[in-house]
């Protein structure tokens, strides 16, 4: 059903390399083979294929030169050619721009670059061609692997155009664009952007007047001509409960820093707190709001009855909230956003307010908080949880945690009831790290570690050393808006095979690690602007390795753990 693929092209050469049930076709510079291929092929999948590989492809059927097409793409100038059919997939949409490179270094692989300039000004040799069509076969595998990964994403598109009965092409969609679709919305507008609305069920005479006065003002000030764009940067800091809280139009956020404790905990999270809001307080159009109504309404019968097909209907009721600031999508209302979000930061500060006596917040993050209690106190906290379900009409889920660490609101683990750990930040890839993220994850599980189970520091990287889990000490590193990447050579018998000027060029994904061979120093990022600037890497040793082969082949003993175990202890507090 579904096949893979990736494009490569140069001056006077293009190469693909398609994937389908286990079969590897390869197409060089042959037109009739290609269009042979498309025509038994039902979905194809690519990675950033929308921005490049589907326009190389209609390009080529088009009989309008690839290279041409390439370099247009690339220095970002417009290029109208579309591929139509067969219908495309790109597992890179809504990964917020991780390249291919970036999740294969993630994922352990090998990442090394064709050596073949792109611009090279004659035809491409036989051995040239074998070479590329292999890195082109890395590519398209990889890509394979990420949409298994990618499997729940694409389920649920596949889910939500079948039982809304939307057209096929409707998949090629953002979830956002698929909800706007299945909503009928209808854009808003700026005009009442910060004419704010408030829940008739909130209790004003009962949260702090300089918070409601905050909110006073920048509506004053929004009626009376300020730009949106100054007054939607305003913050206001209050202090709730001994901490400090942080308002504005974004989510509530606060907790105790550099704090480690152990006793009764409550988690207190508002269940689908801003669908809820929106329902609530019809804080969507008229049309769209019944629609909106009807499906919520189905999903939690189908969520009751643990009926897979809610995952269709999951889809448009948490997806809406994202759309409503977004200009680009139908579903575009910012003032009904942002009265989402200065209810939802209301009615989580009249919770604070009423629980403040019966317990100690450690923490506010969006749609729920953390207390800790004396167990004596429990039945009364439970009790004004009910009531307060009651007078919102909302639902709370409600869990006990026995131990957390918590650098700041985005970086804490904690520990409930029942043993399971849950983890945030620079906490969160203890059980080490996925294709979205794969750098010094020995951090993530040292810190765990420590403050979960009492275990050294030094215990967690040896013990990682010594059973080759190599992937917990990679750091993933990238040019990113920079011209390259480069690594500083410290031996000068070196600089003949490494390079001029003492300094290595690297490729623009590299993985990097602390090495203990002196001879090889930094890497750093290149800026071209006249003569070379270099500026290093942060995070990343005095004296690099730079691996780019298979992890696997990656002899442990070139590392140098005394460097891990310093980052980890810079971590501790």
């Amino acid at each position: 059903m579904f096949t893979f693929y990736d494009v490569e092209v140069f001056r006077h050469d293009w190469i693909m390399v398609f994937e389908q049930d286990g079969k590897i076709t390869k197409i060089h510079n042959d037109k009739s083979a290609l269009e042979r291929f498309l025509s038994s092929v039902n979905f194809l999948v690519g990675y950033n294929n929308y921005n490049y590989d589907d326009k190389i492809i209609a390009s080529v059927l088009k009989n309008v030169d690839p290279y041409h097409a390439s370099q247009k793409i690339i220095n970002g100038k417009r290029f109208g050619l579309r591929l139509n059919k067969p219908l495309t997939l790109d597992v890179m949409q809504e990964l917020r721009g991780i390249s291919l490179k970036e999740a294969q270094a993630n994922l352990g692989y090998d990442i090394f670059e064709t050596p073949i300039d792109f611009n090279i000004e004659r035809k491409l040799m036989k051995k040239e061609v074998k070479q590329v069509f292999r890195y082109c076969e890395n590519d398209v595998l990889t890509t394979k692997k990420l949409f298994e990964k990618r499997e729940d994403y694409f389920t649920s598109k596949f889910e939500g155009v079948q039982e809304f009965k939307l057209p096929v092409t409707s998949l090629k969609k953002t979830r956002a664009n698929l909800a706007s679709e299945v909503l009928k919305a209808r854009k808003g507008t700026d005009e009442e952007r910060l004419i704010l609305m408030f829940d008739n069920r909130l209790l004003k005479e009962e949260l702090p007047k300089p918070l409601l006065k905050f909110y006073k003002h920048i509506q004053e000030q929004f009626e009376n001509g300020t730009d949106y764009k100054v007054l939607e940067r305003e913050k206001f800091t209050f202090n709730l409960a001994g901490l400090e809280h942080i308002y504005g139009f974004g989510g509530l956020h606060a907790a105790k820093e550099n704090y480690v404790d152990e006793g009764y905990f409550m988690q207190i999270d508002v269940k689908s707190y801003y669908p809820t809001l929106l329902i609530n307080n019809s804080f969507l159009n008229n049309d769209s709001l019944d629609r909106y109504k009807k499906i919520y309404g189905t999903r939690m019968k189908l969520q009751a009855k643990k009926d897979t097909k809610q995952e269709a209907y999951k889809l448009i009721t948490n997806i809406v909230y994202g759309g409503l600031k977004s200009p680009w999508n139908k579903l575009y209302n910012p003032q009904m956003a942002n009265n989402i979000v200065v209810n939802g930061q209301l009615i989580l500060t009249h919770l604070i307010v009423l629980l403040n006596n019966f317990c100690d917040l450690v923490q506010t993050n969006t749609d729920g908080i953390i207390i800790k209690y004396d167990p004596v106190m429990r039945p009364n906290i439970l009790k004004l949880i009910k009531l307060f379900e009651q007078h919102y009409e909302l639902k709370f889920d409600v869990d006990y945690i026995k131990k957390i660490a918590q650098r700041d609101v985005n970086n804490y683990v904690m520990m409930y009831k029942d043993e399971e750990i849950a983890a945030k930040g620079r906490f969160s890839n203890f059980q080490g790290g996925g294709y979205e993220r794969n750098s010094l994850t020995i951090i993530d599980k040292a810190l765990v570690d420590y403050y979960m189970y009492g275990k050294s520091v030094n215990r967690t990287v040896i013990d990682l050393w010594k059973s080759n889990q190599l992937e917990f000490f990679q750091s993933i590193v990238k040019a990113g808006k920079f011209d390259g990447m480069a690594q500083e050579v410290k031996q000068e018998t070196l600089f003949d095979e490494m390079g001029t000027a003492g300094f290595k060029e690297l490729q623009n994904v590299n993985r990097v690690f602390a090495g203990k061979d002196k001879r090889f120093g930094s890497v750093f990022k290149t800026k071209n602007d006249g003569e070379t600037k270099y500026t290093k890497v942060p995070y990343t040793s005095e004296h690099c390795l730079v691996w780019n082969d298979d992890l696997k082949k990656l002899d442990r003993r070139k590392l140098d753990l005394n460097w891990y175990i310093r980052e980890v202890k810079k971590w501790l507090f």
